[in-house]
């Protein structure tokens, strides 16, 4: 028999201290003396798993964006009729001490005392009577507020990617003058650059000590600030503390502060934006652990499978923009095909581009014809017929004007005024020639800071869009434990093209099917 263990982190009001409660499904679970922790009983009060689902949303679609499902963790919280006391085992986690804990006639009152917060929940499957260390980790999640019933407690149970809908930026101006802005600023979140931005337009906080002041980096400092223009025409950068004309700026990199003589009617400029911890961030996988990790989100961040061919990128936030973190990790992943981010079975943030089934060994093996599965689920909605060609866009201009002053350079006109830079394929006459007039060109809108960057991943956005992939719901009746996105399985079904066997990718999954098991939401 397979028990499922879930382990609650509480927040104790009274101490201060997360505390751990162990629970199980039936017929619970009691560890061994050899066991880590030892002799602790995970008490049989858990009805039915959290069902919810996570993503990284379809494969073939030129977004990161996350797919996620609210589910109910269902609790057993009836009256006893034994009149003997009962008692639960806590842990400590910030002393490491084991508490005895008395429970009421309905045993999880203590979750609804309100000297519990339950912060989180880590769900493991294991067989009955086996060594703890077999257990094998489903997921980690967030819970939010407890939902008591006649006789049981369901805790809304949800992806931690949740967390990441929160603004990156939170330090506001003042209003109070200087560089905290005039008033009309006050309460106005700070700018902040992420990455190499090609144009940004800086904030105007008015004149300071007899200069025109601009910040391009939230009062935080930045790694460089190499043009500038006014109008589409190029001011240029100087070595000195302040400039000697009009026709040049300075910048306090420590600080991000631009100081210029006059007041340009329409100033931008690039920028190699905020440094984190003394390091400037530029590649996909790097900056979002810096965000993560800088906002307290993540601990631990796993960005090779992005990094390993690594992609510069830029995103300017302009004063008063609330991009959130998952908003801005979902346009830095979607600029290279098949990127995605999402949180691992520990906790863990990762960043990474999913593999090809082909490209990874599985790690499980399922069978119509074996039962270990029912069978393959089409996905409906996927009508979209080939790309017959692919146009990246990149190096974007946030606000483009629709003219430039006569005596700006070609180039910088040419800039100033379009919003991108395109990157296309050639037509693929093939696919042209087969759809016809159904066939499409497939624009996709990157945060790819070079027209490099976008020429090199243009060949597998190509095979990408050119042949998307085909997606399937897999029925796992063993629950899938220890399967996650990225993961590759191996399905051997009635279906053509699996008659044999036949691997595919895990892009999204459900945690526990109230039917039992779970599904797998894979890409071939």
């Amino acid at each position: 028999m397979t028990v499922r263990l879930v382990d609650l982190t509480l927040f104790h009001r009274p101490s201060g201290h997360r505390h751990r409660l162990p629970l199980a499904s039936f017929p619970g679970y009691q560890s061994g003396p050899a066991d880590d922790p030892p002799n602790v009983t995970w008490l049989p009060l858990v009805t039915a798993g959290a069902d919810a689902s996570v993503s990284i949303g379809s494969l073939g679609a030129a977004d990161g964006q996350a797919e996620l499902r609210i589910g109910d963790l269902v609790l057993r919280n009836e009256a006893t009729r034994n009149p003997a006391q009962r008692f639960a085992t806590l842990q400590d986690l910030d002393s490491g001490e084991w508490l005895r804990v008395a429970l009421d006639d309905r045993p999880l009152n203590l979750l609804l005392s309100g000297d519990y917060v339950i912060q989180s929940v880590t769900e493991r499957e294991i067989e009955d009577g086996a060594p703890l260390a077999e257990a094998v980790t489903v997921w980690t999640a967030r819970v939010g507020q407890p939902k008591p019933k006649r006789t049981e407690i369901a805790l809304p149970i949800y992806d931690r990617r949740l967390d990441y809908d929160t603004p990156i930026q939170t330090e506001r101006y003042k209003g109070t003058g200087g560089y905290e802005g005039p008033a009309e600023l006050k309460d106005t979140l700070k700018e902040l650059p992420l990455g190499h931005c090609p144009m940004a337009r800086p904030t105007y906080l008015g004149i300071v000590d007899g200069f025109h002041r601009w910040s391009v980096g939230g009062g935080k400092p930045v790694q460089d600030v190499p043009r500038g223009w006014s109008s589409g025409v190029a001011v240029t950068r100087e070595a000195a503390g302040v400039p000697s004309d009009n026709a040049h700026f300075t910048v306090d990199l420590a600080s991000g502060i631009v100081t210029t003589t006059v007041k340009y009617a329409d100033f931008r400029v690039e920028v190699l934006g905020r440094i984190f911890g003394g390091v400037y961030r530029r590649y996909i996988g790097e900056l979002i652990a810096a965000l993560a990790t800088d906002a307290g989100l993540a601990g631990t961040v796993d960005s090779a499978g992005m990094d390993a061919v690594p992609r510069t990128v830029g995103l300017f936030l302009a004063a008063g923009d609330a991009t959130t973190h998952a908003a801005a990790y979902a346009k830095f992943v979607g600029s290279v095909p098949r990127g995605g981010w999402y949180v691992g079975t520990a906790g863990q943030l990762v960043v990474t581009r999913v593999p090809r089934p082909t490209a990874a060994a599985a790690v499980r093996a399922y069978s119509a014809a074996a039962g270990t599965t029912t069978g393959l689920q089409y996905v409906e909605g996927q009508h979209n017929p080939p790309a017959k060609q692919v146009v990246l866009r990149c190096a974007h201009n946030p606000s483009p004007s629709s003219s430039a002053a006569s005596d700006a350079s070609a180039a910088d006109a040419t800039r100033w005024t379009q919003e991108w830079v395109e990157v296309p394929s050639t037509v693929d006459e093939t696919i042209a020639a087969a759809w016809g007039s159904a066939a499409k060109v497939a624009t996709v809108e990157t945060a790819l800071t070079f027209s490099a960057d976008a020429a090199a991943e243009l060949p597998a956005w190509v095979a990408e869009l050119s042949a998307p992939p085909t997606l399937y719901e897999l029925p796992a009746l063993d629950g899938a434990p220890g399967v996650w996105i990225g993961d590759t399985v191996t399905v051997e079904d009635d279906i053509a093209g699996f008659a044999e066997g036949a691997p595919v990718v895990v892009y999204g999954r459900t945690v526990a099917d109230r039917s039992g098991g779970a599904t797998l939401y894979v890409a071939r």
